[in-house]
């Protein structure tokens, strides 16, 4: 059976194969929620099936020359060259749009995914790594005196909802913030320009849920860094030019003080960067078992 373009009717059925395929992992259960190769069914993308179903292609456009890959074979069908056919139809597809990028990502704990990529060309960039926290494994004691340091050294510490009460420019100042705080931060995609435009990361913040636990840490009025353990999307960032102060460790443990206060009791956190694994597990966090690993295929016109 030939690889045919999805149509709505296909739907349900590719939605049963990522039921089928991560079933055992019981994602449902972690907040963090990795690539499960269906988020192309709510976007304008590239999409492929296979005998009705019985693996799923497909690929969305990131920007003019990079795409995300989504590719799913049902358990049972693997090892029958599904999933070889219905990526050489979208690297095709992608390639006739003037792509030359594919992004792709796969869970860790399914080799067989991994080993897929890794034959077909593609290269592997990172591991994002899941680790958890129970209220009961911390203590902010531990961390009181680092706190009584960068008081003395004129840090201060405040919240979202303090400062949009107060200040103005408060979005506008944490946008550029996270600008600075990117660099170095992992890349999925080191051939990926992301636009390092301030207004373009004012939306990171303006939509934050609970402002009043996200916490910033500032210096006169100058913003260092920020965190929330109960608003995931921003992460834990810290100006370069203040690193390696204990910041983000003080910060993150001010913070969670704050959620357990409020009535929390688990937490997550995802990271590909290896310093923000250490401070993790400096605060009790403990890997979870969910880690995406992240590709990158260049594709060549001959295709």
């Amino acid at each position: 059976m030939p690889v045919t373009s999805f149509c709505e009717s296909h739907r349900e059925k590719v939605l049963t194969l990522r039921d089928v395929t991560f079933a055992l992992l019981n994602l449902s259960q972690f907040m963090w929620q990795p690539c499960q190769q269906v988020e192309s069914l709510d976007q304008q993308s590239i999409r492929f099936v296979y005998d009705d179903a019985k693996g799923y292609g497909a690929a969305y456009q990131l920007d003019d020359t990079h795409f995300r890959l989504n590719l799913i074979v049902h358990p049972s069908h693997l090892r029958e060259g599904i999933g070889s056919r219905l990526l050489q139809r979208v690297e095709q597809e992608v390639v006739r749009l003037k792509g030359k990028y594919l992004q792709g990502r796969a869970l860790e704990v399914m080799p067989e995914s991994l080993s897929f990529a890794l034959a077909r060309g593609f290269t592997q960039i990172h591991i994002m790594r899941g680790m958890s926290l129970r209220a009961i494994d911390f203590s902010f004691a531990d961390w009181e005196g680092l706190g009584e340091d960068l008081f003395a050294r004129g840090f201060r510490l405040t919240s979202l909802k303090e400062e949009l009460g107060s200040d103005g420019s408060a979005i506008d100042k944490l946008a550029e913030l996270y600008g600075r705080v990117r660099e170095g931060w992992p890349s999925p995609d080191p051939t990926w320009e992301v636009d390092m435009a301030t207004e373009n990361f004012r939306s990171q913040f303006t939509e934050i849920k609970y402002p009043e636990l996200f916490s910033i840490i500032k210096i006169q009025d100058e913003y260092i860094g920020f965190t929330s353990a109960k608003n995931l999307a921003t992460g834990t960032g810290v100006h370069p030019d203040y690193r390696n102060l204990g910041i983000a460790t003080y910060l993150k443990a001010f913070n969670i003080k704050q959620c357990i206060e409020n009535g929390e009791e688990f937490f997550e956190s995802a990271t590909a960067s290896p310093a923000m694994q250490r401070v993790n597990e400096k605060l009790g966090y403990r890997p979870n078992g969910l880690s995406e690993v992240r590709f990158v295929k260049e594709l060549h016109a001959k295709l």
